[in-house]
């Protein structure tokens, strides 16, 4: 066996990610951040206030469809913001119970010029705390590898928002850009996780082509299920709202490949690591053998995500499968919902995509494994 290739396959310094590129990303990453959310322009149509004082509350009874409900009205003194003074108005509260302090959002009143509803409640303080929670947990459970994961997500977070939306809002092809948003999502996450080795590179292109195949399918499956994109809320307001035409039919497709990243992701590193990690331990495992016992973690590992996806997806959509199913419908006539055959669509892509991409990623890392090893 040569030695000097063997020693350099067992170098593993190349895993740890470069800490000044670490930084350098994690800089891009907040400038991204930054950058996009300056551009958006602030909001006339709603604005916040602040809860001073509850002047009065009662109990009054609503219908709602087949029961009543009691629900709790309030008056309540608000702080808001009218220009660059502070102002004091009231309004009447029949969304959710507030208190002193509480921060709420308000629109202007179709019926008055002075007269503003409520319309939504802050939630902004309770999420940040439940992110903060979220970035001490990953770093007390995985250490720098946490911290890592967490510059990659927020890496995730910059092309989503600096690139993919502002490019689909302009008009480019909604497909093009989330195959290019996710092929620049993974760059930057893989080296985050493993550095620049053979590992990182065979699970990228794992991922890329089976990315390639979740297009093609996509493109295929919602073009013959002749889905509109027209069903949601948000895209059904999305063309009014924008000043450029959207391809709503290329957005469920640029969905279905975004999403699929993510699952991606997961399983394609995990099998690389997979490969490189049996082939370390038994220096006979080369070629099919190898193969055949890392697709044995493969297999596992597929029907656990796979179960994950539908779960997921499932539990997205309880509220909308509990509206449907209690207006009594054929089943046939649900499921040919566009709404419901979309996510159908999306998790069977989803999960077809995941299926390719392990035997992909594995024939990959087994090659590259292999090489590694040369007899002499």
């Amino acid at each position: 066996m040569d030695t000097s290739t063997h020693n350099d396959y067992h170098d593993h310094s190349s895993e740890k990610p470069n800490k000044y590129i670490v930084i350098i990303i994690l800089a891009l990453s907040l400038a991204g951040i930054i950058y996009s959310f300056s551009l958006k322009p602030i909001g006339k149509d709603v604005i916040s206030g602040k809860v001073l004082k509850v002047l009065s509350e009662k109990d009054t009874t609503q219908d709602f469809g087949k029961r009543n409900e009691i629900v709790k009205e309030q008056e309540l003194l608000v702080e808001i913001m009218s220009g660059t003074e502070k102002k004091e108005i009231n309004i009447l509260n029949d969304y959710k119970p507030m208190s002193k302090g509480d921060k709420i959002f308000l629109r202007e009143s179709l019926f008055g010029d002075n007269d503003w509803d409520m319309v939504n409640i802050s939630r902004i303080w309770e999420l940040v705390i439940l992110f903060i929670f979220f970035i001490i947990l990953v770093i007390l459970t995985s250490g720098l590898k946490g911290f890592y994961s967490l510059v990659g997500l927020l890496f995730s977070f910059t092309v989503i928002f600096a690139f993919i939306v502002p490019q689909i809002l302009n008009g480019a092809s909604p497909v093009n850009i989330g195959i290019g948003g996710a092929a620049l999502i993974l760059i930057p996450t893989l080296y985050l996780s493993y550095g620049l080795n053979k590992k990182s590179i065979a699970a990228f292109l794992g991922i890329i082509i089976a990315l390639l195949f979740v297009g093609i399918a996509s493109n295929y499956f919602v073009n013959s299920l002749r889905l509109t994109g027209l069903e949601g809320e948000a895209s059904l307001y999305l063309n009014m709202a924008s000043d450029n035409p959207i391809n709503l039919i290329g957005l469920i497709i640029a969905g279905i490949i975004i999403a699929a990243v993510g699952v991606l992701d997961d399983v394609a590193t995990i099998q690389s690591s997979v490969v490189f990690s049996l082939a370390k331990a038994d220096s006979t495992l080369r070629g099919f053998k190898l193969f055949k016992e890392a697709m044995k973690v493969g297999r596992d590992h597929i029907s656990a995500v796979v179960n994950t996806l539908v779960l997921a997806y499932t539990g997205a959509s309880l509220p909308l499968i509990l509206l449907l199913f209690i207006q009594e419908m054929p089943l046939g006539y649900l499921v040919s919902l566009e709404v419901i055959a979309e996510e159908i669509a999306r998790t069977l892509i989803s999960s077809s995509g995941l299926l390719l991409a392990v035997p992909l990623t594995t024939v990959i890392a087994t090659t590259m494994a292999s090489k590694n090893y040369q007899k002499v």
